[in-house]
């Protein structure tokens, strides 16, 4: 299960009446990106990381030349995953850091499998809807009295004598 952290733009109570109020809310998984593994500059820049990117590409520019320049052997461009490695942890963060810099604010975190998940129980514990669900009944023997304790019996046979 993943936890989300929720912003909400400076503008969402004003616009509280709205039929669009909700989407302005933004929800950022707090976890590993696995597809920044193979594809770190794609994901940059699906995510609108402008910055990011420009940082991630001369990074890479100036371990490329430091391989070239010092003459190392063909398992140095391994080094190249690091910043592959960095982005796939540091995504949240820098999601984060983008939203509160475009003036979001941070509102909660949530807890859920998916997205819709996150949303489904952020909103309706924000709006005060959450109806829980019925219990579900248990069975006759989880409510049979206990049966009294036998003088002379230690343990959890009802006869010392067998």
């Amino acid at each position: 299960m993943a936890v989300w952290t929720v912003f909400e733009p400076e503008a969402a109570d004003e616009a509280r009446t709205t039929r669009d109020w909700a989407d302005g809310f933004a929800f950022v998984p707090e976890r590993l990106s696995w597809s920044a593994l193979p594809l770190a500059p794609l994901v940059l820049l699906f995510h609108r990381l402008w910055l990011a990117f420009i940082v991630y590409a001369l990074v890479q520019v100036a371990v490329v030349a430091a391989i070239f320049l010092l003459d190392l052997d063909g398992d140095a461009f391994a080094l190249l995953l690091v910043a592959n490695i960095m982005v796939a942890v540091e995504l949240p963060g820098l999601r984060r850091a983008k939203l509160v810099a475009r003036g979001y604010e941070e509102v909660g975190t949530v807890a859920a499998p998916k997205l819709e998940g996150a949303e489904q129980r952020y909103f309706e514990a924000r709006l005060g809807t959450f109806t829980p669900v019925a219990p579900v009944p248990a069975s006759p023997r989880a409510y049979a009295p206990a049966r009294p304790a036998e003088s002379g019996v230690l343990g959890l046979f009802p006869e010392a004598s067998r």
